[in-house]
């Protein structure tokens, strides 16, 4: 699983649009599997790893600000390509059995299997994108390779975990230039609409095609009556759907991530950050984040999520010291912190690593979690102060994968 291809969508067969109508199948399974530590700890997080091999895990900690954790033997084995977690819930998009399967977060630090969702004839293809629409509400999206503009949807009911309703929605696409596709991104649902990013991708050439920042408007909950829209500010795709590039402040402005660089999405250009006002659908014209140049040594912005206060933290990898897209698992990338009022950036101080490559890291008390696991040394929680400098962060507990690690998703329990 570590060797990720660039469109996520080649690895697995096509499931035919004309197959939406198949059953949708969610079986809930009360199982024994609990893991977690027998702790009174008042708080416990859930860490997902990619460990050695083909290995890859979920485990519980009472703590994540200090000591070791040893995957194998102490979680669950569980597959994922999409992590996302919300309130009590862990969600994780298993590819090789095509499963969308919910877990269950207790207070006590147990993890547990709920029930899964079997994808086929659901959506295309696999949940490509998944996104949270409201706290009731999960709206996943997918499609084929060669899908000529059509994509699916369906709408998934929280906590019970069912799908409530599902179809087709047109993307761009040019008969006139059948190989550039259009790969669906994350979006948001405000004030009626569904704003959808994503990118494209020119199959015959091998290469991102960009013509400035673009998203796609649909009507919500319909999903029909696609709109493009459009800013200048860069060039690059936005959105991207494995990671976490989409954001919002208090205020209810959202802001996705724009990666510009010819390895993710773009074309070499300046990456940034985009944002669309509360209540609007289109690109606020005057706002663009200029990260590449703040970052230098050609720095893409990766993911990022939103602390507080106008900050937020990210993640870029540096295109100067890669050669091809499988790079991304080297140590080539760095946390960065941005204020996003005022555009500035500031480059944590943190050893370089593949930290680009964390799906879902975690804010959690206006402090800012995420992986970072250097090749050849240690993997570690790292904790980020937005009110410090560049070197306000420490190191917490440790984590062993069986000689690797990459760290995919951190998620807090409820409290006790």
């Amino acid at each position: 699983m570590k060797n990720v291809f660039r469109k996520t969508s080649l690895t697995l067969s096509a499931v035919a649009l004309a197959i939406l109508s198949a059953c949708t199948v969610s079986c809930s399974k009360n199982n024994n599997d609990d893991k977690g530590p027998e702790t009174s700890s008042q708080q416990h997080f859930t860490i997902a790893i990619w460990g050695e091999g083909e290995a890859q895990y979920m485990a519980s900690v009472p703590s994540i600000s200090s000591g070791a954790l040893t995957f194998k033997g102490k979680g669950l084995e569980a597959q994922g390509s999409r992590y996302i977690w919300h309130k009590q819930y862990v969600y994780l998009m298993n590819l090789p059995e095509k499963k969308f399967i919910q877990y269950e977060m207790t207070k006590d630090g147990k993890i547990r299997q709920v029930a899964y969702i079997l994808t086929n004839g659901v959506v295309p293809n696999y949940f490509q994108s998944i996104n949270i629409v409201d706290d009731n509400t999960l709206l996943v999206l997918g499609a084929v390779e060669g899908n000529k503009g059509k994509a699916g949807w369906a709408r998934i009911s929280l906590p019970d975990f069912k799908v409530k309703d599902r179809g087709e929605l047109t993307v761009p696409y040019d008969p006139a230039k059948p190989g550039v596709e259009f790969f669906i991104g994350k979006g948001f649902a405000d004030n009626g609409k569904f704003i959808l990013g994503g990118y494209f991708y020119d199959n015959a050439a091998k290469s991102y095609v960009a013509d400035g920042v673009q998203a796609l408007v649909f009507d919500y909950p319909a999903m029909n009556n696609m709109k493009v829209i459009k800013t200048n500010a860069t060039a690059a795709g936005i959105g991207y759907d494995y990671l976490h590039t989409i954001d919002k402040d208090e205020d209810g402005n959202h802001y996705f991530v724009a990666s510009a660089g010819k390895f993710w999405t773009g074309l070499g250009g300046k990456s940034g950050v985009v944002r669309i006002k509360k209540g609007e659908a289109d690109f606020d014209q005057s706002y663009f984040l200029d990260v590449t140049t703040a970052a230098g040594k050609q720095a893409c912005l990766m993911g990022m999520n939103y602390v507080g206060n106008g900050i937020a933290f990210g993640t870029v990898q540096y295109e100067e010291m890669m050669t091809s897209l499988r790079d991304r698992y080297k140590n080539v990338a760095q946390v960065v912190k941005m204020d996003l009022k005022n555009k500035q950036v500031t480059v944590m101080n943190t050893p370089l690593s593949p930290v680009g490559m964390v799906r879902f890291p975690m804010v959690f008390n206006k402090k800012y979690y995420t992986g970072i696991a250097p090749v050849g040394s240690d993997a570690a929680i790292y904790e980020f102060d937005p009110a410090g400098d560049a070197n306000a962060f420490k190191k917490g507990i440790t984590l062993d994968g069986g000689g690797y690690v990459q760290v995919q998703l951190i998620a807090p329990h409820p409290a006790n």
